[in-house]
């Protein structure tokens, strides 16, 4: 007997396209039929060939901290993304949908539900962060369950089910767990990762910042940076003048193997890379991105923060003076960072089966 279609709703952006494809994999390999459902920034147009993945682009837009203007426009773009979705779930029954929260996942969850009460599918949501995100929190009404990435998340109404499986990541992340950690030694190698949200302020505050410490500590440092296209030449120059060796890209393609020689990383506190520094056990300085609607990476970088295994300097107070000399006590006193590698306990390596396990249990009922 064939299994039933699950469909799996994700923004194009890697924190919620890993996760899906994770995911997506997991359930590929139980012979599940798969619709993928994304937006327009999707960064993979070979997405298709994921082992007979079906995809499908929605229309849609953010309305959170918009002008009148756009959000007009974007209302009217997320209506023609849920006439789009009803018409491919009908196209396309599905057993069940899942979320992975933001704007794109608005048009489909809200079609399933405008789907007659025989054809809607089990509606289960995932929110990656400490805090639920305003999408999610608006599906949250009529979703069946909601999983989480952490044990704790604010502001989920009382009446839904949860269940916390961790957030999905890619395989090769996965399995940096468990990794060991030895602090630094001859060498110290950073990783300073930030893609979009990140990049630009990081290139203007990390080389300097590096540049300040004293020799005996520059001549030790292996530096692997994402800086923009267009700020390489100037950050490699200011590497070069201070006499620190560092690899710049535009994009980091080998993470797993970055992160498994990193001994400490420098870097925004989204929902993956949280994940993604939990797993391969790696201190870390985390800069929350402060413009995001709700805060999230706030809370999910106050989570590490409590339990020992990162620090926080918030972008108001990140200043070439502050990480100069927040980086100077640690790698003055590397067991800082071993007992931070330690401290790591939000740790979920099997996140992608648990959250395939949820999705069955709900479709066999």
């Amino acid at each position: 007997m064939s299994k039933p279609k699950i469909a799996i709703v994700a923004g194009g952006t890697g924190g919620h396209f890993f996760p899906a494809k994770a995911l997506a994999m997991q359930l590929r390999e139980r012979n599940y039929p798969v619709v993928f459902m994304t937006d327009k920034r999707i960064e993979d147009p070979q997405l298709a060939e994921w082992n007979e993945v079906q995809q499908f682009v929605i229309d849609g837009g953010g309305i959170a901290k918009k002008s009148v203007v756009q959000k007009l426009s974007n209302s009217f773009e997320l209506l023609k993304g849920i006439a789009q979705s009803r018409k491919i779930l009908q196209n396309n029954p599905v057993a069940a949908i899942i979320g992975f929260g933001g704007y794109p996942s608005i048009p489909p969850l809200t079609a399933a539900r405008l789907l007659s009460k025989k054809r809607r599918p089990q509606i289960i949501l995932h929110e990656g962060n400490a805090i639920i995100g305003k999408a999610n929190a608006m599906l949250s009404h009529f979703a069946t369950i909601i999983a989480t990435s952490y044990p704790e998340v604010t502001g989920i109404p009382k009446h839904i089910p949860i269940k916390t499986t961790g957030l999905p990541v890619r395989p090769d992340i996965t399995a940096l767990y468990p990794s060991s950690y030895q602090a630094p030694t001859d060498t110290i190698s950073l990783l300073i990762w930030g893609g979009s949200l990140g990049a630009k302020i990081f290139g203007e505050i990390v080389p300097y910042a590096l540049a300040n410490l004293p020799i005996e500590i520059k001549q030790k440092l292996r530096i692997t940076q994402q800086v923009r296209k267009e700020d390489l030449s100037h950050v490699a120059q200011i590497y070069e003048k201070a006499n620190i060796q560092a690899t710049l890209a535009p994009f980091l393609t080998n993470v797993s193997s970055l992160l498994k020689q990193a001994h400490l990383v420098i870097g925004r506190a989204g929902g993956s890379s949280v994940s993604e520094l939990s797993l391969s056990g790696r201190p870390a300085i985390l800069i929350p991105y402060p413009f995001a609607a709700n805060q999230e990476q706030h809370y999910n970088a106050k989570a590490l923060e409590q339990e020992g295994s990162a620090w926080i300097i918030d972008q108001n107070d990140f200043s070439v003076t502050a990480l100069t000399s927040l980086l100077s006590d640690l790698l003055n006193n590397p067991d800082k960072l071993s007992k931070a590698a330690q401290s790591h306990q939000l740790v979920y390596p099997n996140a992608a089966k648990e959250l395939a396990d949820l999705i069955e249990s709900y479709i066999t009922i």
